[in-house]
């Protein structure tokens, strides 16, 4: 069965997103979204699920955000999308971890809009598959991991270069960014050219939270699952900007692009530049 079977559309509630920038899309995905979709490049936007009550991430808990979207087709097309969009995705080691049989590429994500993505990758000249880039101070990765399988970029600090197995595969590359730790306002430069590129987060609400404070993250897609998460005491259960300091000393507001629904889920597009864009959407400067 295609994807017409299988994923009903986005209702387009709200679309504020230029015409003039979207994508190459095949027919079956313009009409699973609900109409066109493009980025101004240089660009690094991030895609989470979150409960009604924010929450993103459960610790001990693997493919956390099945469970948070429970299962959603929706959720599992916009996941695909915006991989078959993207010349990297990042993830941490963290989200590595605790994903021990994924692969981040779009038709894991949805298999029915499989060959659709792969034609929308060729028609914008991409690779066949994403390249995955992993951040991790310690340098402590499982290179057997199944969604390694075709390499990595693997971004460390140089404590972290050290732990690494002597000869990698070809297949990795490695860039340090700092002595100890990472250094997070280092990380954009290492993943995007000055004119072109398109870089999708999937990292954890840690890493997000860090470069969020560092404004780091052009945009933000976001799905508002029906499901209510609750926080048992003693429990961790963040939202995605986990470990961030913003409020009350520092404003951070996002300019809202455009609104879908399916069903009981909505999908949310957000801009998370500054002062003018932002305004557009009717929001103070950021």
């Amino acid at each position: 069965m295609g994807l017409s079977v299988l994923v009903s559309p986005l209702e387009v509630l709200l679309d504020l997103s230029p015409e003039s920038g979207f994508y190459p899309f095949p027919a079956p995905l313009k009409v699973a979204y609900g109409g066109g979709l493009g980025f101004r490049e240089p660009i690094l936007y991030a895609n989470f699920v979150a409960t009604l009550d924010g929450v993103v991430a459960i610790d001990g808990l693997e493919h956390v955000g099945h469970i948070v979207s429970g299962g959603s087709d929706g959720d599992r097309f916009m996941m695909g999308l915006l991989r078959a969009c993207a010349d990297t995705v990042l993830i941490g080691a963290g989200t590595l971890r605790a994903s021990p049989d994924s692969a981040w590429t779009a038709e894991a994500a949805c298999p029915e809009a499989g060959s659709d993505y792969a034609r929308l990758r060729a028609d914008l000249g991409r690779a066949p598959q994403p390249r995955l880039a992993v951040v991790t101070a310690s340098g402590r990765l499982d290179l057997a991991h199944p969604g390694l399988a075709d390499g990595a970029l693997i971004l460390t600090s140089e404590a972290g270069r050290r732990r690494l197995p002597g000869r990698l595969p070809g297949r990795f590359d490695v860039v340090v960014l700092g002595e100890e730790r990472v250094e997070v306002t280092r990380l954009r430069a290492a993943l995007l050219g000055e004119e072109k590129g398109v870089v999708l987060s999937e990292a954890g609400p840690t890493l997000m939270g860090q470069m969020l404070e560092r404004g780091l993250v052009d945009e933000l897609f976001l799905t508002v699952s029906p499901l209510i998460a609750g926080e048992p005491a003693g429990s961790r259960r963040p939202g995605f900007a986990a470990g961030a300091r913003l409020l009350p000393q520092r404003r951070t507001a996002a300019g809202l692009i455009s609104v879908r629904r399916q069903d009981q889920h909505l999908f949310l597009r957000y801009h998370l530049g500054s002062g003018a864009d932002a305004g557009l959407a009717g929001l103070p400067p950021a």
